[in-house]
């Protein structure tokens, strides 16, 4: 009995030394993958191509007045106002595969058409079904001569008027900077209207503030997105959208 009580014991103490090594090895991977994934929040990637040669200033007339009546794409905010109807007139933002999703009309696609185009659009869809005679007017309202969108992991997102010639990093700091605890330096996106089109090209701040990557000029109109785990799905989807290959992008 003592014998064999002493060989329960052996063979009990085996197995723990044996469970020991299998958990060193277990831990590792595990702290190895964490590593990647945290890595993985912080670099570069996604499918906007990085400073491309091509992704120049927008269109001239763009700078003006102009820019309330050039075609509609992804991101813009636009007010729709329908005449003695209150509860369908307000400030909609087209998503990013360029739809608009209205009450009663649902979601459609408005890329391409111009504010006046897309008024005529919803008198039809409107009185189709719901509406006599409905008068409509549109307006882009995300834009104008002075200001560009910062958007994603800044400390401070929102609408900023420029004092005049801004690079990239005078942006991000008009908006507080890049939050330390969830934005991603090296994957900033600045989305610009050309020639009727949205663009869009990706920068790498780190890149930026090392004199490695030049600090790229942003123009009225433009928005700036951070890249971050928790970014808004609007932007996330926009950034998916883009293709892979392409010295830029139209959306």
């Amino acid at each position: 009995m003592g014998d064999r009580l002493q060989r329960t014991a052996g063979t009990s103490h085996v197995g723990e030394v044996l469970w020991s090594a299998w958990q060193v090895p277990a831990r590792l991977v595990l702290v190895l993958a964490l590593a990647l994934i945290l890595a993985g929040c912080n670099s570069r990637g996604g499918k906007i191509p990085y400073d491309p040669a091509g992704f120049g200033a927008p269109d001239r007339a763009e700078l003006g007045t102009e820019a309330y009546d050039v075609p509609l794409g992804p991101l813009d905010v636009i007010r729709v106002s329908v005449f003695r109807v209150p509860d369908l007139s307000a400030d909609y933002q087209v998503d990013a595969f360029g739809n608009l999703d209205l009450p009663l009309v649902g979601k459609f696609s408005v890329r391409d058409q111009s504010p006046d185009q897309l008024s005529t659009l919803l008198e039809q869809k409107y009185g189709a079904k719901y509406l006599q005679n409905p008068e409509i007017t549109v307006r882009v309202v995300n834009t104008n001569r002075t200001s560009v969108t910062v958007e994603g992991a800044v400390n401070a997102p929102g609408i900023y008027a420029l004092p005049g010639r801004t690079s990239l990093l005078g942006a991000i700091a008009l908006a507080r900077g890049i939050n330390s605890n969830d934005g991603n330096a090296k994957r900033v996106a600045i989305f610009r209207k050309r020639e009727g089109k949205t663009q869009a090209a990706a920068f790498d701040i780190t890149s930026i503030r090392r004199g490695e990557m030049a600090d790229p000029i942003v123009y009225p109109g433009d928005t700036i997105v951070v890249d971050s785990s928790s970014l808004r799905s609007l932007y996330r989807d926009l950034i998916q959208a883009i293709p892979l290959i392409a010295i830029f992008s139209n959306l």
